[in-house]
């Protein structure tokens, strides 16, 4: 009977004190949760189109599951040209890369520094935001590419291949090269220089046979065009493992 009284009278003291607790904290303690926020981030370097009309970014952005993305945008400005695009973000929980090409709405994009920024709005009864801005370095983006056949000349000794070029305006062609081979036995190495002014060129490359000589059949062709732009040197590539010689 004692111990009987004894619980009873510590029940009442736990039940009176819970009871301060809520009228003096108005409820119990949660657990703690981490926060649900989106994040992202920037690249600090934008590719230069060939031809100005859009740059492309690198975009860095998570958002916690279940939550629903109601808009992800990136944008790029410089004085005479600005524009938007969104990418297509969805809500795991873990970090994803983006590369977004964001077009132009008034004139071309040009190489040098341009402010960008990118934004992530996430709703799940309540919404969330998120942001990141930066000064980027617009560098060129070398476009090549490959033709599917080459021709053959000097009885082996040489093969002449198409290879096309883009490069935007401002930046300088440097020195490049196309290698094509056929097996352990032989290869050889052609050299050209793209024009940078916005446009596609197609250069008629000779590529000698630096060991064995070439026969009609299957090659591998590989190519690296080289730009310069603000004393730093930018490359494009091409590979080709079907190549016919004809």
């Amino acid at each position: 009977m004692k111990g009987d009284v004894v619980r009873r009278c510590v029940r009442m003291f736990a039940f009176a004190g819970l009871a301060g607790f809520l009228v003096a904290g108005g409820a119990l303690p949660a657990t703690a949760r981490p926060v649900q926020t989106p994040t992202v981030e920037l690249g600090s370097a934008a590719g230069l189109a060939p031809d100005g009309r859009s740059v492309s970014i690198t975009v860095l952005a998570q958002c916690p599951e279940r939550w629903t993305v109601v808009e992800a945008l990136a944008s790029v400005s410089q004085p005479q040209a600005s524009g938007q695009a969104s990418f297509p973000l969805t809500c795991t929980g873990s970090f994803q890369s983006f590369a977004v090409s964001v077009p132009s709405s008034g004139n071309p994009f040009e190489l040098g520094e341009a402010h960008a920024s990118a934004s992530v709005l996430i709703k799940r009864g309540r919404t969330e935001q998120a942001g990141d801005s930066e000064v980027v370095t617009v560098e060129p983006t070398v476009l090549v590419d490959l033709a599917d056949k080459a021709l053959l000349q000097d009885g082996g000794e040489a093969v002449s291949i198409d290879i096309t070029v883009a490069c935007p305006a401002g930046s300088n062609g440097q020195q490049s090269y196309v290698n094509v081979s056929q097996g352990q036995s032989t290869s050889g190495n052609g050299v050209y220089v793209p024009i940078c002014d916005g446009r596609q060129h197609t250069f008629t490359v000779k590529v000698q046979a630096s060991e064995g000589l070439f026969q009609p059949g299957g090659a591998h062709g590989l190519t690296f065009a080289f730009v310069e732009a603000g004393g730093q040197s930018f490359s494009g590539i091409d590979e080709n493992t079907q190549m016919q010689i004809e």
